[in-house]
């Protein structure tokens, strides 16, 4: 069985509060990008979990994918099986763009299937914020208004025809650097710009913030000719995503997208033009 695990982008990412249990209310905006990794999975009789993959993720038990297994195994009783897993990386690794989040997530997508466990998407969706925050988004088919923790979701459907080109130079962030160093703020007009991108109004492009990203501009000083390379090649609005540290441009038409990545394909390890996906 084969898989695209596509990332995603926020659009606007605001920090609400921080909780008791350690974790941040936090007010998003997220849709997936057609970047993707490749995850192919097959049974195997021998009752173990395989893996290999063309990036090192270190310890294959702190993998998203094996926790995803062991607890999807948990619920299978005698439906389980051993699996072997094939990752081909395509999404740079602790950049923001939730690459572990849609791994896991297409593993429990996938060993639902395979092994005919039919789990709603609400009860997968369940299990996955169990794995993580960002997790339940990949259930979905399209963006989302996150809320709580990230596993409170609003689907809508982004009508403002987005042109996007993110750039990655392979700068690794820990989200938990960039939390405990972002002050709480609460302002972002969330509401209104998803209600702008419903409804395919340019100007709430504009608005896209993201309250992390002064901390990571300050502390990785590196990214800051990406988000200013960016604007000089005509992209309207330049931010970081999540944590960092990939940043994306938008643009309004086609021809300033290609002549951006013209520029600037050849000056960093990662440029990408990609679409957002909404099916």
């Amino acid at each position: 069985m084969i898989k695209k695990c596509f990332a995603k982008i926020n659009l606007s990412l605001d920090i609400i509060s921080k909780r008791p249990d350690g974790y941040h209310n936090i007010d998003t905006l997220m849709a997936r990008i057609s970047l993707y990794d490749k995850l192919e999975i097959e049974k195997t009789t021998d009752g173990k979990f395989s893996y290999e993959s063309n990036v090192d993720l270190g310890d294959v038990k702190d993998n998203l994918i094996f926790k995803a297994y062991d607890l999807m195994k948990s619920l299978a009783g005698d439906k389980a099986s051993g699996i072997r897993v094939r990752l081909t990386k395509n999404i740079p690794v602790a950049a923001g763009l939730a690459g572990g989040s849609t791994n896991c997530a297409e593993t429990m997508k996938a060993l639902n299937e395979m092994w005919g466990l039919s789990l709603t998407t609400k009860q997968l969706m369940d299990l996955g914020a169990k794995l993580g925050a960002d997790i339940p988004f990949f259930f979905l088919d399209r963006a989302a208004r996150a809320t709580g923790i990230g596993e409170i979701l609003e689907p809508f459907r982004i009508k403002t025809p987005l042109k996007v080109l993110l750039v990655n130079d392979g700068t690794n962030i820990s989200s938990a650097h960039v939390y405990k160093k972002t002050k709480l703020f609460g302002h972002i007009k969330t509401g209104k710009i998803a209600e702008g991108l419903k409804a395919g109004d340019w100007s709430v492009v504009n608005d896209f913030e993201n309250v992390m990203e002064d901390v990571v501009l300050k502390d990785f000083a590196n990214l800051n000719p990406i988000k200013e390379n960016l604007i000089k090649n005509g992209a309207i609005k330049a931010l970081v995503s999540g944590s960092g540290a990939s940043i994306f441009g938008v643009f309004r038409d086609e021809d300033s997208l290609n002549r951006a990545f013209e520029n600037l394909k050849d000056s960093y390890k990662f440029a990408r033009k990609v679409d957002l996906i909404d099916d």
